[in-house]
């Protein structure tokens, strides 16, 4: 029996992001974009895509992939899909990602990467 039990929207937004994650990699929506934008600390974001979300339909979701000055050496995300083997490419691995300043529209032919400015 667990010690306690937690409910609501957030919960759940939560559970439907991590089943629709991949490994090694933080899977954002675009409120947490935008606060972290706010921040001004540098985060930076690439655009995952659409990612149908059950019970919420489908929303735009990011990846965040870094930060201005932090140079630790990150994992390398294995390339599996969610629910799909090892050895499957992800849309992320493809080198088909375009890159742009945050707020602008400029798309790659995989979606963007979004960097706030920091300072």
């Amino acid at each position: 029996m667990p010690r306690y039990c937690l409910f609501g929207d957030t919960v759940n937004t939560a559970s439907r992001m991590e089943s629709t994650g991949l490994p090694y990699r933080v899977h954002v929506n675009l409120s947490t974009v935008t606060i972290l934008h706010s921040l001004k600390e540098g985060y930076r974001f690439e655009v995952r895509g659409k990612t149908e979300l059950k019970g919420k339909g489908v929303e735009d979701t990011y990846w965040l992939v870094g930060k201005e000055g932090f140079t630790k050496p990150l994992p390398t995300p294995p390339d599996v899909l969610p629910g799909h083997h090892r050895g499957r490419q992800s849309m992320a691995h493809t080198g088909r990602v375009g890159q742009a300043e945050y707020g602008t529209h400029r798309q790659g032919r995989a979606g963007r990467v979004w960097h706030t400015q920091a300072g």
